[in-house]
């Protein structure tokens, strides 16, 4: 019996391949787009899933109350996890991981060429490996952590520095100082994992590299610390033991609340470096739902249409003792074979789609991924809902048309789901036109904050890394540069714009409540390089030894200060003058409170440890860019030949702070355009069959006199209602949905009437260009054929 409803389903889909076209394709389509999207929505909540202990993993956790905000840490005494764990037999281990705030540099001392800068380089304990399932690629022995000056890299790392050869045993030297013997060889992290890594090194490490790093080890907290407990029911328990294991260190601030934090959580709920990725994750989910509806209503709608053409097919079968349910398994058939065919389509397209998909929204996604068992999962559940729900319907509809009413003719082209066709079309009409308006406000927002005055210049402004092996050639390095043509100015930083800040707390003069202000160490010309404006000028300032700071207006708003602020003191420095605000951070949230502790002596600046500072150069906009950074590293080369050139344009790391909008842009743009041809797919299909069933109506038309634009009004003008409800319906949805969208931003745009007028043109301008085709073509069909038909 099955095999007989294979070979029917076939033959009906050989029989009218147009529709057939329309059908696969459409969902074909739709199937892909929504497998691309679904790849990254399940990927991002699969983070840290291939941990074996991750139900048991925890992250401590501070919080504390400063300048009326909520602010955490996750960085504690390198003390207190031995301590908490030798008072709390519930935790089984722990993990310290000290992360390198900046980019380190690590050379192959048999190969000095083999320089490079490297982000991913952490100081863990040898329980490391234990706690968290990292897997081995090759190793030496069971201990790869337990000895100082000992590391274990990944696999890209090995590649990177040594090629096809084993280098176990071999060494890498740290920062020009510090010689490490590799132990292990691990494979690369997986891509949906919160902890990257490309070194991982002994932490007992840090106590042995020198004063400083002694005294951090002794006295900061500097340390992510991860417990392993012997179950979640330990959680209360091992909180408590945090504030008297803490307190033993002598190094804890009592007034901060501390927790654990589950680490699979991690990545969506608290990870610092995915800010707004929840929402992001969110809003593709959706789309993805709304295009694969698009695909399946489709294929419903087409299918009822053409329902009145199989009518008799079902009369006949009922009156030759066919039941309802071996109609409703027909038909369940069809759609099933429909779905696998364009499932199997969705495939080569998404294949097609996949790396150019990674490329417009800067991914990075594990082709190991794609054949796990969440993905597949996903993908399995997606295809079944595809077969259910497309042919649910449908299959009700034709097995349920009368035999008797069929046979007898009484059985037109109107009777059956006209409403729910009409539906149909509004929900895809409604979602292509809120889907342009979407991505109209995240564009035009998105560019009213790249165009937002910052209070200061930003473009042609070249970033180099710089670090204390520059030390007192600073100043002939700069001096060089600056005497190139084309570079108008240099100045240094401690922190890149847009890249990080500092931060001190200062009471308010008044309240005394404690005000929050950033701050960078700059040379004094870095005012003049990046054209900040005064708003107080200073006159006759020394700026030795970082003695004198510059707010702007916004710090000494919030710091209470009254009358003359130049003189007093903030931080213990003195104030010397006022700069008019500028956005030393991003521009999604207001004017921060900020401070610039101007040093004319940069050597200590660039000896600090971790230092982080960053050479800017101003060039001429007339200047050959790639030229005049060839020659800058020409000259950089001269004093830091022990570390690698690497540079960054401030506009680009402007950019980079808002790189969730810049996605969510490019996704709205590109999916809307999926969504309309989805929709045009389906109307198409549509208009040609409405066409098709009224064929003699339009022939007798034409012979009494109806014109070629008559004919095409009349097919067209329910299809012209549709888009006014659809308007009607997508507009206060899509301006809700924005509205509550741009509440994030402390500086946003309005969102005007003429979005909305303008996405209802398009999809009138889209619409009766799709109607128009077809209905001309019907309109051009010689009368006397039309009246001859079937």
């Amino acid at each position: 019996m099955f095999k007989n409803y294979i070979k029917i389903a076939l033959r009906n889909l050989w029989k009218r391949k147009d529709y057939s076209f329309i059908n696969i394709v459409g969902l074909a389509i739709g199937m892909a787009v929504s497998m691309l999207i679904l790849m990254f929505v399940v990927h991002e909540y699969s983070f840290d899933k291939f941990h074996k202990n991750g139900d048991r993993i925890y992250r401590i956790l501070a919080k504390m109350n400063m300048d009326g905000r909520q602010m955490q840490t996750i960085n504690f005494n390198a003390k207190l996890a031995p301590l908490l764990k030798e008072a709390t037999p519930q935790v089984e281990d722990f993990v310290r991981v000290r992360t390198a705030y900046n980019k380190v540099t690590i050379k192959d001392p048999e190969k000095p060429a083999n320089l490079f800068f490297e982000q991913n380089f952490i100081f863990a304990d040898d329980a490391f490996f234990k706690v968290f399932s990292f897997r081995f690629k090759s190793q030496n022995g069971t201990s790869f952590l337990t000895k100082p000056y000992t590391m274990v890299i990944s696999e890209r790392a090995a590649v990177k520095y040594f090629g096809d050869i084993n280098p176990i045993g071999k060494t890498l030297l740290y920062e020009g100082k510090h010689l490490f013997e590799i132990t292990g060889v691990a494979e690369n992290p997986p891509s949906n994992s919160t902890i990257n890594f490309d070194f991982v090194a002994s932490i007992n490490t840090i106590p042995q590299m020198g004063e400083n790093q002694r005294s951090m080890w002794e006295q900061a907290g500097a340390f992510n610390t991860f417990l392993l407990l012997d179950s979640e029911k330990s959680v209360p328990l091992v909180e408590k033991n945090i504030v008297t294991a803490g307190n033993k260190t002598g190094a804890f601030d009592k007034q901060s609340v501390y927790s654990l934090e589950k680490f699979s959580k991690i990545h969506l709920e608290n990870d610092f470096t995915n800010a707004g990725n929840v929402k992001l994750i969110n809003i593709f989910a959706g789309i993805a739902a709304l295009i694969l509806c698009l695909a399946l209503f489709n294929y419903m709608n087409l299918t009822t249409a053409r329902s009145t053409l199989r009518a008799k097919e079902v009369g006949v079968r009922k009156v030759a003792g066919a039941g309802k349910s071996s109609l409703v398994k027909q038909f369940y058939t069809e759609s099933i074979l429909v779905c696998c065919l364009a499932f199997l389509l969705s495939f080569v397209l998404t294949e097609l789609m996949r790396q150019p998909f990674y490329d417009l929204l800067n991914l990075k996604i594990d082709a190991s991924f794609l054949i796990s068992l969440p993905f597949l999962g996903t993908l399995a559940v997606v295809l079944l809902l595809c077969a259910f729900i497309s042919g649910s319907y449908p299959a009700l509809v034709l097995s349920g048309f009368a035999p008797t009413e069929v046979l007898k003719g009484r059985f037109t082209s109107q009777q059956r789901g006209s409403s729910l066709r009409k539906f149909f079309m509004v929900f895809q009409f409604s979602v292509s036109i809120a889907l342009i308006v979407c991505s109209f406000i995240v564009q035009k927002q998105l560019s009213f904050m790249q165009n937002k005055k910052l209070g200061f210049n930003k473009d042609q402004i070249l970033g180099i890394t710089v670090s204390g092996s520059i030390g007192k050639n600073y100043f002939s390095l700069k001096n060089e540069i600056e005497s190139l043509t084309g570079v108008e100015e240099v100045a240094i930083s401690n922190t890149g714009l847009f890249k990080g800040y500092n931060m001190f707390f200062e009471k308010n003069a008044d309240t005394q409540k404690d005000i929050s202000v950033v701050y960078s160490e700059v040379d004094p010309n870095f005012i003049k390089t990046f054209g900040l404006a005064w708003k107080t000028k200073p006159e006759g300032v020394s700026w030795k030894n970082g003695e004198a700071v510059l707010l702007n207006e916004v710090a000494v708003k919030e710091l209470g200060l009254k009358g003359n602020p130049i003189g007093q003191k903030v931080f213990n420095r003195k104030i010397a003058g006022i700069l008019k605000d500028f956005h030393f951070t991003n521009v999604q949230e207001e004017v921060k409170a900020t401070g610039l502790f101007i040093i004319s002596d940069t050597t200590n600046l660039l000896a600090a440890p971790q230092s982080s500072a960053v050479l800017f150069a101003k060039m001429d906009a007339k200047s050959n860019v790639r030229d005049k950074i060839e020659s800058i590293e020409n000259i950089y080369k001269k004093y830091a030949a022990d570390k690698p050139f690497e540079y960054f344009f401030l506009d680009d790391a402007f950019n980079e702070t808002f790189k969730t909008e810049i996605r969510m842009s490019r996704m709205f743009t590109v999916f809307t355009s999926f969504a309309i041809f989805i929709a045009c797919m389906g109307l198409f299909g549509l208009v040609t069959f409405t066409a098709e069933t009224r064929t003699k109506e339009i022939g007798i038309r034409k012979v009494l006199g109806a014109s070629v634009a008559g004919v095409v009004s009349l097919i067209s003008k329910d299809f012209f209602k549709l888009v006014f409800i659809s308007i009607l319906i997508a507009t206060p949805v899509a301006w809700y949905a924005m509205d509550n969208w741009l509440q994030d931003f402390a500086y946003r745009i309005d969102i005007e009437w003429w979005i909305f007028a303008a996405a209802g043109i398009i999809i009138l301008l889209i619409t009766f260009l799709t109607v128009s085709f077809q209905s001309v073509r019907a309109a051009l069909v010689n009368p006397v054929k039309s009246l001859k038909a079937d």
